[in-house]
């Protein structure tokens, strides 16, 4: 489900918007760029490694351990997609569209120096961040690497591990 929603929306809707030439002309190495880097890479292949993580954990994982790898594997995956689609909503689009309304402006120079990157809007844009990445790490990533050492921890006390 995840991998789907990013490809549609990370891969081809940003994909898209930056690869249009005149798009592409003013944005090449602005934040629309490493919008559809986080949204596209983390979000279609980071969510097909998750779900092949899955896939495997259900097979190896003993059935009375499943439940608690499960609930972990849940909250993942909401934390995971919530903390990179706070990422994209709050901070990389916002900032990415302001840094290309900055190059046609004022030319790309300009978006480029400190003039653009370090006057308020654009680091307050760049904190706002933050928030997205504190969900991705302590809903998504923790939750993951919990139930991975409970499989693991699992595994080595059926001596199936090394």
């Amino acid at each position: 489900m995840a991998v789907g929603f990013w490809n549609f929306l990370g891969a081809s809707v940003f994909g898209f918007l930056i690869n249009m030439p005149i798009v592409s002309y003013y944005e090449i190495g602005t934040n629309l760029t490493i919008n559809h880097a986080h949204a596209a890479f983390i979000g279609v292949f980071g969510m097909l490694g998750v779900g092949l993580m899955a896939y495997v954990l259900r097979e190896i994982t003993a059935e009375a351990l499943w439940p608690p790898v499960e609930k972990c594997l849940k909250i993942a995956f909401w934390g995971l997609n919530i903390g990179l689609a706070m990422m994209v909503v709050l901070s990389l689009l916002p900032n990415g569209l302001l840094q290309v309304w900055d190059v046609i402006q004022n030319g790309y120079w300009h978006a480029r120096s400190l003039a653009h990157t370090a006057s308020p809007v654009p680091k307050l844009l760049e904190w706002m961040r933050t928030p997205g990445d504190l969900v991705f790490i302590f809903a998504g990533a923790l939750p993951l690497s919990w139930g991975l050492w409970l499989a693991y921890r699992d595994l080595r006390r059926r001596g199936s591990a090394p």
